[in-house]
């Protein structure tokens, strides 16, 4: 008698349409029914176990016990969100937020491309690097410079996104190293930190996707009259290359500055946009924008008082990353591995950012107001926001560790043994790799983009298909951690599109339903540099070694 895993196996197609059917209802549920992501997350879960238990023959024990690793190898984006929420939640309860945001309104000096590629490259970089929410904080910045709110929030939600990779202090790009096999880095790259290796291969396509992005932001903004301007032209140039050559230089292998590369790349535009400003002889900070409302909050604290999250954060982040000894022990000695089941997971609670940026709000607490309403506003606020999106990047994860451990039956001793024609990642792997061939590499960006948008995390989108890009690539000789990095691309280029980040960037100015129209700009542009990258990794995985 067949069983039904060996029936679907043996009906290919039938496989693969189930394997992909929980991400056909979540983009479903986003789009037409316009669902929460981690409810939306939670019913793609529930569909995707009961699938891989039923049809794929996957013990259910193996099954709990895959999602539960999934969602603690989860912890270093969804506690990363947890925390930064906490942080964000008390710079705008003890004001220093808004004090930070009238110094924003000041640069620029009134010229619109350097407003553009300064604030929302430049900052929207350095604030997602260490942690911040560009989308909650550029929005009102750029409303309050004269901007449209349809350009107030789609550039916010554009600018960063290029370089999503090294979000967070690189936790993408962490990721992605440790879901590629141990035995593909020993074997390849003996000797080189797997996390450098990513970092690197990440970088070499950004100096094409943030040149890109910035012409694109000329668009938005202003059409072809300011995409054409020779002075918008010139500057949007001079930021893609030099955000997307600080990061391949951040990420040359004997460098290592993977987790900092946001922060550096971001800092890197920001002198460079301010030293256009002194030669053009314009002012560096022009406090003539403010209004009779921004002068309270101007006099309320100091800059650097207001700063003094951010800057506790980096000093952090340099010396943990940055000290070679220091990064040693956090990462590798104290990398705490845990064990679940037959999977192992290294927590790396000292060195991973939420950590860190828990520690540099608490350490800044005495430098900023703190009063009891202060902080039992923060921590009540927090509480209730904090809870779903760390539901939803967790529920994203674990759904992944389903499809990754799909098709393993738990023998008698404890041992799980997989049978590969009944593994997701194996039949989608040999499908999609026989009807596509050396054409599959086109295909890995398109996914990543599909993957980062239900999910709206490009870390997500990475557990959930590195493994299949891999097994893929190998079957058509192809390099898989280039075709790898154009799906993790692909998916932080679905940043634009995440309907939970357009939302929350359109509540934060009142307009609420503007989401809808900045889709009508935004999918052409993550569509056309998706297509950019694909093509990249197509040459690229069969020409580097």
């Amino acid at each position: 008698m067949v069983s039904i895993p060996d029936y679907v196996a043996s009906i290919p197609l039938l496989g693969c349409f189930l394997i992909l059917l929980p991400i056909i209802i979540a983009l479903y549920l986003l789009v037409g029914r316009r669902w929460a992501a981690d409810r939306t997350g939670l019913v793609a879960f529930g569909i995707g176990f009961t699938i891989a238990i039923i049809f794929f023959g996957t013990n259910p024990i193996v099954a709990l016990l895959a999602s539960a690793a999934g969602i603690v190898s989860s912890f270093p984006i969804s506690l990363m969100v947890v925390t930064s929420i906490f942080m964000i939640t008390y710079m705008v309860r003890s004001g220093s937020l808004a004090r930070i945001t009238v110094f924003f309104k000041t640069l620029g000096s009134g010229n619109k491309p350097i407003q553009i590629m300064l604030i929302n490259v430049g900052l929207g970089l350095f604030l997602v690097g260490i942690g911040a929410t560009p989308l909650s904080m550029l929005p009102p910045v750029m409303l309050a410079m004269g901007y449209s709110p349809l350009v107030s929030v789609a550039l916010p939600a554009i600018g960063y996104d290029p370089l999503t990779t090294y979000a967070l202090l690189g936790i993408p790009a962490v990721v992605f190293a440790d879901t590629v096999p141990a035995t593909y880095w020993a074997t390849y790259y003996p000797g080189v930190d797997p996390l450098y290796m990513s970092g690197h291969i990440f970088s070499l396509f950004m100096p094409v996707v943030a040149t890109g992005i910035a012409f694109a932001m000329l668009w938005i903004a202003g059409g072809r009259k300011l995409l054409f301007n020779r002075e918008a032209f010139s500057l949007a140039l001079i930021t893609g290359l030099t955000s997307g050559f600080v990061c391949i230089l951040c990420n040359l292998p004997w460098v290592g500055f993977t987790p900092l590369t946001n922060v550096f790349s971001g800092l890197t535009v920001i002198v460079v946009m301010l030293a256009y400003a002194k030669l053009r002889g314009l002012p560096l900070v022009d406090r003539s924008v403010l209004t009779e409302k921004d002068q309270p909050v101007l006099e309320s604290m100091g800059l650097l008082r207001a700063l003094s999250p951010w800057l506790i954060l980096i000093t952090l982040c340099f010396v943990t990353n940055l000290i070679p000894p220091i990064y040693y022990l956090l990462f590798t000695q104290f990398a705490l591995p845990v064990q679940i089941g037959n999977i192992t997971i290294k927590l790396r609670v000292f060195w991973n950012a939420y950590f860190w940026v828990l520690i540099a709000t608490l350490v800044a607490i005495p430098f900023l107001p703190h009063s009891r309403s202060v902080m039992s506003d923060t921590v009540r606020t927090w509480s209730r926001r904090a809870w779903r999106p760390f539901l939803s990047a967790a529920i994203f994860f674990a759904l992944a560790y389903i499809i990754r451990y799909s098709g393993t039956i738990l023998l008698p001793d404890g041992t799980w043994l997989l049978f590969p024609q009944w593994n997701q990642v194996y039949v989608l792997a040999h499908v999609t790799s026989g009807a596509f061939g050396p054409f599959y590499p086109l295909l890995a960006a398109f996914l990543g983009l599909l993957g980062g948008f239900v999910s709206g995390s490009e870390t997500s989108a990475i557990a959930m298909f590195q493994p299949y890009h891999q097994l893929s690539s190998e079957l058509i000789l192809a390099n898989p951690l280039v075709v790898g990095a154009s799906g993790g691309i692909g998916g932080g280029l679905a940043s634009v599109l995440s309907p939970a980040k357009l939302q929350n960037a359109a509540a934060v100015i009142d307009e609420p339903g503007i989401e809808g129209r900045v889709l009508r700009f935004a999918v052409p542009i993550a569509l056309i540099m998706t297509a950019a990258v694909a093509i990249l990794a197509f040459y690229w995985a069969f020409l580097l070694p």
